[in-house]
């Protein structure tokens, strides 16, 4: 293969410029001489193609591409769901869905509805007022709401059918019957399709309760605060109570303190029904059991519990202005409880066994033979006497009667009385004492006719029976008229009416 000749190490001016000349142009992309018009000479390179991939300016690209798309999508959902809840909104305002919404309560709760005001937003349901009336064979007459306000599912926009966490109402007043057999529950059947607990709770800060004629119930609770939880534990609708001014026919006024109770079908039990004096700070009367509100044939009986309660909380001011104090329950079988018949005309029974509470006595006053034991005995103690120890009684409420039955008082060192005090609707007493005087505060007596008046000794004390009258304002008894026929023993008495009579008036005459 013949050599290629080699290039010689040395050229002259004019070889080189002659090889200059006929240089070959090569890449076009390297450059091309050209001669300018002043004879110099210059490389012209032109503008070069870029051939190279540039991933960050792709991705950027691509990216703005992905951004305006999703953009453009947003948007469109955006204004789709605005003009969705729009027409929701106007929907759900409409007369067709409050029709709808109508017939769905009256399908859940078998009542009449009214609704006024009615209006909706995306998060809550308003109404100025709702109002629910049931048949005469319902417990409940009616319910009557002011200013609701529903927390609502977005689904509640979808159908006539509302739901949602909370419905409250700023105040209320519910209307409860005696219910009459043969009467209808409710004004439409129910419907298995349709779901009774469209809410979780239902809440009345303000509610007013009645139970009767409510033009003079027998029952009304006022300025209580209600919370009813339709699915609570089990599937039972549990109502909540808290505190609000109770008042019953020819009861005293009570305080609630707090109710737990629950519907079952055609039961309600009373889990817990607490109630305080009107105007005590401590103490309570707590009801517990069940109530049958259908059966016009059976007894419902509650239980009864004492906790350092005023007296004067059951068997009302007035004859608590004869035997006062705070006592507690004791547990006696055939006692402690509230009974009555679901019928309109129904006269509930109470009857309580109690004792002194650890902390209180058990006071008598008033009644006129206690003047005329402080001043026979010269001790004052007896105008208003306590009672301590075991002291107890059995309390006992029927119709318009009230009555403290087997009293059972005890003051070791001076009195004990036994009996009963009763008291009618119009202030009236009645009944009858046991009086006992310790022999000791006998003897120190120098009045031989007070000492006559007694019996033999019994449990350390002589024994004297009182006949209670007069009023509650004046009561009476006749202490008076058996000192008058005591005839004394050995000591002189005088033998006259009216010396008699001075005798007696210069022992209770006020000093």
């Amino acid at each position: 293969m013949p050599e290629i000749p080699s290039e010689p190490e040395k050229y002259s001016i004019d070889e080189m410029m002659e090889r200059l000349k006929n240089v070959p142009t090569g890449n076009p992309e390297d450059g091309e001489l050209v001669v300018r018009a002043d004879g110099t000479q210059a490389i012209r390179v032109r503008k070069r193609k870029r051939r190279s991939s540039q991933p960050s300016k792709t991705d950027a690209k691509a990216r703005s591409r992905s951004g305006g798309t999703r953009l453009a999508v947003g948007l469109a959902l955006f204004f789709i769901v605005a003009l969705g809840v729009g027409v929701a909104l106007v929907y759900a305002n409409s007369s067709t869905y409050r029709s709808s919404l109508i017939r769905s309560i009256e399908q859940v709760t078998g009542a009449n509805v009214k609704i006024t005001q009615f209006r909706m937003n995306p998060k809550t349901a308003n109404a100025g007022s709702l109002l629910l009336d049931w048949p005469e064979g319902n417990v409940v007459r009616s319910l009557a709401l002011k200013g609701l306000t529903a927390e609502i599912s977005p689904t509640s926009f979808l159908g006539g059918r509302m739901s949602g966490a909370e419905v409250t109402a700023l105040s209320g007043t519910l209307a409860l019957q005696i219910p009459k057999e043969g009467q209808p529950l409710r004004h439409s059947p129910a419907l298995e399709s349709v779901s009774s607990v469209p809410f979780k709770r239902y809440r009345v800060p303000v509610l007013d309760v009645t139970l009767g004629d409510p033009a003079a119930p027998m029952v009304r609770l006022l300025k209580s605060e209600a919370s009813l939880n339709p699915d609570a534990i089990g599937g039972r609708s549990q109502l909540s109570l808290y505190q609000g001014e109770l008042a019953m026919t020819h009861w005293p006024k009570l305080r609630l303190d707090r109710a737990l109770i629950e519907f079952h079908h055609q039961e309600t039990d009373v889990i817990s029904l607490r109630v305080f004096h009107e105007s005590a700070k401590k103490g309570f009367l707590e009801l517990t059991g069940t109530i049958h509100p259908f059966d016009s044939q059976r007894t419902s009986t509650l239980a009864v519990t004492l906790d350092s309660f005023d007296m004067s909380g059951i068997i009302g001011p007035a004859l608590g202005g004869v035997i006062a104090g705070e006592v507690d329950s004791l547990p006696v079988a055939s006692s402690n409880f509230l009974s009555f018949v679901p019928v309109k005309d129904s006269s509930p029974v109470l009857n309580v066994s109690f004792r002194r509470n650890s902390s209180s006595n058990i006071t008598l006053q008033g009644l006129p033979f206690l003047l005329a034991l402080a001043r026979t005995l010269e001790d004052s103690w007896f105008e208003r006497p306590t009672f301590d120890g075991d002291s107890g009684g059995v309390i006992h409420r029927e119709n318009d009667r009230v009555s403290v039955r087997q009293i059972d008082l005890v003051s070791k060192s001076r009195m004990a009385l036994q009996g009963e005090i009763s008291m009618t609707a119009n202030r009236d007493l009645s009944g009858s004492l046991e009086l006992g005087i310790s022999e000791p505060m006998l003897d120190a007596s120098v009045n031989a006719r007070f000492q006559a008046m007694f019996g033999p000794e019994k449990n350390g004390f002589r024994w004297l029976t009182l006949k209670i009258g007069g009023s509650a304002a004046a009561p009476s008894d006749n202490f008076k008229e058996l000192f008058l026929a005591a005839t004394p023993g050995q000591k002189a008495a005088p033998t006259s009416d009216e010396s008699r009579r001075s005798t007696f008036d210069e022992l209770t005459r006020p000093k």
